[in-house]
């Protein structure tokens, strides 16, 4: 099956289904350019300049992205938060060289897919700043659209919950209250493109952390479908790309045989939390 960029697909039993992972990056306003005081808060017009960014960012991908209007003030106010760390100096970047960068890309070549997934993301590294609260998930317990059941919502948060044994110094955590949330998991039935069904929407602040994360999962499909693209779309939620090998969970395009996380998927995570974020020159 020929594989696609930024489009994964699996086969379960005879349907074929796809893992679309698309990633929206939105670099707001950097913290020379908010103001140099350590401590400063945002302003009106900054926190203002932020929110226009991020609809910009909509509006450019009408069509392909929806999101309702109380998720986009979440976001919003996600993007404003980074702002605001990003100007206290608070999510600083790992310190590490170039040659120290290229040396742990070296040394995890035969265990990782990260060549491949750099090649696919234009060399740029996307992650969550290291983390003491873990990253919290809400998905919608309940949906209009047609094919939802309940019985979606467990597997679901099974699929986010199986990334916690990876060992990244950083955990998922679900949560009943949305405003609370990092990454919101809401359904539709009707997707971008045929035989989709999972999407991955994230966006990064100024200094490359990823800021917040809205997986989209269809109710076209089972249980079973849908609990393997969930754990598909939480390793987009972390920052990872797609594998070119077919028995991972993060591959491409599969047999659908693959249930859970390799030895692979768990080495590209952990030396993708070990790399700053940011384009790897």
């Amino acid at each position: 099956m020929a594989r696609r960029s930024s489009t994964g697909e699996i086969i379960l039993g005879v349907v074929v289904v796809t893992l679309v992972a698309f990633v929206g990056s939105q670099v707001i306003a950097s913290p020379r350019r908010l103001g140099s005081e350590r401590g400063r808060v945002l302003s009106s017009r900054d926190s203002a300049a932020i929110a226009e960014q991020y609809h910009a960012q909509l509006e450019s991908r009408r069509g392909t992205y929806v999101v309702s209007d109380w998720l986009r003030e979440i976001h919003v106010a996600r993007l404003q938060a980074a702002a605001e760390r990003d100007v206290a100096d608070l999510d600083a970047l790992p310190s590490i060289s170039r040659d120290s960068v290229h040396a742990l890309l070296s040394s995890g070549e035969s265990a990782t897919y990260i060549r491949a997934m750099l090649e696919e993301d234009e060399n740029i590294i996307t992650r969550w700043a290291p983390r003491a609260q873990p990253i919290r998930v809400w998905v919608q317990p309940q949906s209009s659209e047609p094919g939802f059941t309940p019985d979606l919502i467990i597997p679901t948060r099974r699929a986010f919950s199986a990334w916690n044994e990876v060992g990244l110094g950083l955990t998922f955590e679900m949560v009943e209250d949305s405003t609370l949330a990092d990454v919101h998991v809401t359904w539709r039935k009707q997707m971008n493109e045929a035989r989709q069904i999972g999407t991955t929407f994230r966006m990064t602040g100024g200094r490359g952390w990823i800021s917040f994360a809205h997986v989209v999962l269809s109710t076209a499909y089972d249980i079973y479908a849908v609990q393997n693209a969930a754990r598909h779309e939480a390793g987009h939620v972390l920052g990872l790309g797609h594998s070119p090998d077919v028995q991972d969970i993060m591959a491409a395009a599969t047999e659908g045989k693959q249930y859970v996380i390799t030895d692979a998927d768990r080495a590209t995570a952990r030396l993708l939390y070990s790399l700053p974020p940011g384009k790897i020159e």
